[in-house]
């Protein structure tokens, strides 16, 4: 959890860097504040189901208060989110607002709003939000109620008594977006006869019996939000390997020549005798992937991004295979080879996407290698 945060911590910093950077492209300074929304929105969760008295007990579990005073009847829909004080905002049927601090009073639910949203220092609501949504008796509503909470959460968690065929019936209605990622709680198990309906549909089965222990639903929700954020970090971190040392300029790799002077005749001969034919063999396969994209229409050849990238993996395993040989007693060689290891990973980073943009950036990989090459051949450093 803590190395998560770090991690979590750490690349957001970098995103933001990135995202307000003039040095940027617009669409990659928007893709790195897309990626850092992400990383700091609470995942959202969706609570639905057609027994609106095991809805209105997992929203006590999960506040761990009893919000409504004298048991009132609460909204068919209530969003809760973390807060740092306890507010409440009703939505009436007309479209009118009322706020009020704490919890929902009497006067308030007397008007039967028919949305309530609640912000509370809870710990249950730290890194995610519940949607809380009671289906009504009309099957006619079922359908676009779905399709509502769908466009409104991540994961779905269907409460029901037992699920029957009447829940299956409904269920089937939702949309994929919401069956994705979806579990089903079961909160009464004195009913040991087989299911009357298949819910195998669902990621997985959870029994609550009431009184509700929601323990156990809230720890599954935070093991997946965990994975999700992993995903999320890996994809940001792609993304920062694409722009380039982790927020430095838009290029992946930064050439730095590190002057070497003294070198003695024999030296500068012996850089020269086995650079040449890597610098050769890079400049002939250069040379090869322009004559081919030079027949490319690309408006009409969706494939020659990827073809491009593929030449591109091919030739920096060559150097690799290339940089294997080479001897460590001069530092040219070692640098060189470390900066073709990473050419060679970022580009099958690249690989991976595989449009245009990044076909010219791996075809950019190699200019950088082969003037990095050239410099070294000549004496004029060593490659950092």
């Amino acid at each position: 959890m803590q190395a998560l945060a770090m991690d979590q911590t750490e690349t957001l910093n970098r995103l933001q860097m990135l995202a307000q950077s003039d040095r940027l492209p617009a669409r990659d300074a928007a893709r790195c504040a897309h990626l850092a929304d992400t990383l700091q929105m609470p995942v959202r969760v969706c609570l639905l189901g057609p027994a609106s008295g095991d809805l209105r007990t997992m929203v006590y579990a999960i506040l761990g208060s009893d919000v409504a005073p004298d048991g009132m009847p609460l909204p068919p829909a209530i969003e809760m989110r973390f807060g740092k004080s306890v507010q409440t905002q009703a939505t009436l049927e007309d479209g009118t607002l009322l706020t009020c601090d704490g919890w929902p009073d009497a006067d308030l639910l007397a008007q039967a709003p028919v949305f309530l949203q609640l912000h509370a220092p809870v710990p249950a609501l730290n890194g995610m939000s519940f949607l809380a949504l009671s289906l009504e008796v009309n099957p006619a509503m079922h359908r676009p109620a779905l399709a509502w909470a769908a466009r409104r959460s991540e994961i779905a968690v269907w409460c029901t008594p037992r699920f029957s065929v009447a829940d299956a019936r409904i269920w089937a209605n939702a949309p994929e977006r919401l069956t994705h990622h979806a579990y089903l709680v079961e909160t009464d198990p004195s009913e040991t006869t087989p299911h009357q309906a298949e819910s195998g549909s669902f990621t997985g089965t959870l029994h609550l019996p009431i009184p509700v222990d929601i323990a156990p639903l809230l720890n599954q929700l935070t093991d997946d939000i965990e994975a999700a954020r992993v995903a999320d970090i890996d994809a940001a971190q792609l993304l920062l390997h694409r722009l380039g040392h982790f927020g430095q300029a838009s290029e992946y790799l930064t050439i730095e020549v590190t002057p070497t002077p003294g070198r003695s005749v024999g030296q500068l001969a012996r850089l020269r005798e086995i650079l040449s034919e890597p610098t050769l063999y890079l400049a002939r396969r250069a040379r090869g992937l322009a004559e081919d994209l030079a027949w490319v229409d690309a408006d009409t050849d969706a494939d020659w991004a990827e073809t491009a990238i593929a030449h591109c993996v091919e030739t920096t395993e060559g150097l690799r295979e290339r940089a294997i040989g080479w001897p460590d007693d001069l530092p040219e060689f070692a640098s060189l080879a470390a900066m073709i290891d990473e050419a060679a990973d970022l580009i099958l980073l690249l690989q991976m996407e595989a449009g245009p943009d990044q076909a010219e950036d791996a075809v950019g990989l190699l200019h950088q290698l082969r003037t990095a090459l050239d410099q070294c051949r000549l004496g004029h450093g060593a490659a950092q």
